[in-house]
């Protein structure tokens, strides 16, 4: 098959389009968890405006749902909060450390990742050591860096429980399914963050309620329908690659919208992972 063969069959130019388009959307999260003013009542807010539009789209009630819906709690939760500790683009790019927590999950399976992925876990590797030594050395918070890493490994935890149960056709149960779940995660994190006195008063709770809104529909919904719409007619490598719009558009929001600088680590954090991204994505080819 031909390069022109091959474009007709991925369906032109529309599935690239909705991939881009996904991509952008949910680069705007950090911005949209900073601005909200309290990222664990938007992330809350979020999960729950995604539950109410997924449910009368697919209902599911076993198991697989569940472990996918509880990771994405934790992502929904710890990725507004290092976005506003961190900072929005080192929180984008950290959690797309994703690939590294999952070839570790993975390898409880038994799969091992070839010669590209394991290149692109060692770019990913040499991006977590930089991080550290930033934050160690004062360029980073090293609370804000600790929870991006562990944003990537929620990350890392969703993808794997996608595919595992998705090879037991059970896609569905695992995205739309899975949502109403995240609030199993999303509640108590509000409720320790009330307890530890992190959210703001009844007062101004319009901010993060409007916010925690846009999360749910416009950074979760609408653009999960339209990646799962774009990648059912293109190359999965292809796909992979477009996604990496996200981290590089949350950087440039982090430094329009809130004066976010990178330092020369974090320059080199942002190659190496866009880099391996790419890499690994070639594997699946």
């Amino acid at each position: 098959m031909n390069a022109r063969q091959a474009g007709k069959g991925e369906g032109g130019a529309g599935p690239v389009i909705m991939i881009l388009a996904a991509a952008s959307l949910w680069s705007t999260i950090g911005i949209a968890s900073v601005y909200s003013g309290a990222p664990l009542l938007a992330s809350l807010v979020r999960s729950v405006v995604a539950a109410a539009a997924a449910i009368p789209i697919y209902r599911s009630f076993n198991k697989a749902a569940a472990a996918a819906g509880a990771s994405l709690g934790f992502l929904f939760g710890i990725y507004s909060t290092a976005a506003a500790v961190a900072g929005v683009g080192l929180a984008a790019f950290l959690l797309y450390t994703a690939p590294l927590w999952t070839a570790i999950f993975s390898l409880v399976i038994g799969e091992t990742p070839g010669r590209l992925g394991l290149a692109g876990l060692g770019m990913i590797s040499a991006a977590v050591a930089i991080a550290m030594i930033d934050a160690v050395s004062g360029g980073a918070s090293l609370l804000g860096v600790a929870l991006g890493l562990a944003s990537g490994a929620s990350y890392g935890a969703y993808i794997s429980i996608a595919r595992l149960f998705s090879r037991a056709g059970m896609g569905r149960d695992v995205s739309y399914g899975a949502l109403p779940y995240a609030t199993i995660i999303t509640v108590p994190l509000f409720l320790i963050s009330i307890s530890r006195g992190l959210v703001v008063m009844p007062s101004q709770f319009v901010k993060p309620m409007a916010a925690g809104a846009y999360l749910g529909v416009l950074c979760t919904v609408v653009p999960y329908r339209l990646f799962s719409l774009g990648v059912s007619r293109l190359r999965a490598t292809l796909a992979a690659m477009l996604a990496t719009l996200e981290p590089v558009l949350a950087a440039v929001w982090g430094y329009v919208f809130l004066g976010q600088v990178p330092n020369a680590y974090e320059y080199a954090i942002y190659a190496l992972i866009t880099a391996a991204l790419i890499v690994s994505s070639l594997e699946a080819r």
